[in-house]
């Protein structure tokens, strides 16, 4: 009989869950809301709100709003946002994660008291997302962001360093460019002070938490089935680190994905997923599983 398991630590994130909630419970009174950008990466969910009366509009669409109900995902939104919000007199219901909110204050003040002539903020993430684009909105766009450690060719070595992180990212890419950014800092020991960079790893708990425990789950597995939107850039890179620890793993975006060729032969199936991915599509894909292995 094959062993089919969900990985323990998969499912939404805290942000993630509480924004969906959020959609949820303003929606059960019929007056209509609007989402700005997707509440989450997933297609699938998006579709179950869309289905319960969620309109997903984006910036552009909300300057041709009537005063409306508007709600901001997870990500968190720049000032910009508010404000134009605020003039067209929209109703701003905030689904912004604690944690990123908590971020964004603590960017606005470390920018608020750094000397820019000789200071500096650098973000690790990514520039076209939405979090890192709320996170520069802190800052009036006054901070250099690098995603990989070849970019901390950007940093000025003559400035003294705040290193911060879109809270999504991957914990092991952060220290690489901590890293490199530390043996940058070096080559220039005639501008800078020994306190010339600072790193705060702003990367959510979760978050650090998700790859070892995605770790000790795969090891254990024969196969494992990966479950996330395909424009999940947090579903991607799991699914990639989940790769280098079981070959045999495969990428889904639902239960109707899954092959049954892939099934064959294997003792013990391990079904996981991305912090976008609710737990009812793990338990989707795990019935789906059950099915195909009792034929």
């Amino acid at each position: 009989m094959v062993k089919i398991e969900i990985d323990p630590g998969a499912g939404f994130c805290f942000g993630v869950e509480k924004v969906i909630n959020t959609a949820e419970l303003h929606l059960q009174d019929g007056k209509g809301l609007y989402g700005l950008g997707e509440m989450v990466h997933n297609a699938s969910e998006m579709e179950r709100l869309h289905t319960l009366g969620l309109k997903t509009i984006n910036h552009r669409e909300l300057l041709e709003l009537k005063p409306e109900r508007v709600l901001f995902r997870a990500h968190g939104e720049p000032p910009s946002t508010y404000q134009l919000a605020e003039k067209l007199r929209i109703e701003i219901i905030d689904g912004t994660c604690p944690i990123v909110s908590r971020l964004q204050k603590k960017l606005k003040n470390t920018y608020e008291s750094m000397d820019r002539d000789r200071e500096q903020m650098v973000i690790f993430g990514k520039s076209d997302h939405p979090e890192t684009i709320g996170l520069l909105g802190q800052v009036n766009g006054d901070a250099v962001v690098i995603s990989t450690k070849e970019d901390v060719s950007k940093v000025d070595p003559g400035k003294k360093v705040y290193l911060f992180s879109q809270t999504t990212m991957d914990p092991e890419r952060f220290r690489e460019v901590e890293s490199a950014l530390n043996e940058l800092l070096k080559k220039f020991p005639e501008k800078l002070s020994k306190d010339s960079f600072r790193s705060d790893c702003t990367i959510c708990g979760q978050m650090k938490k998700r790859k070892p425990g995605l770790s000790a789950f795969a090891k254990k597995q024969e196969m494992i089935l990966f479950v996330s939107g395909k424009n999940s850039s947090n579903g991607k890179m799991l699914y990639e680190y989940c790769k280098t620890i079981n070959p045999l793993t495969y990428w889904i975006s639902n239960s109707n994905e899954v092959d049954p060729e892939w099934l064959k032969g294997v003792g013990s199936i391990g079904i996981s997923g991305a912090t976008s991915t609710s737990r009812d599509q793990l338990e989707s894909v795990l019935n789906q599983v059950k099915k195909l292995t009792s034929v």
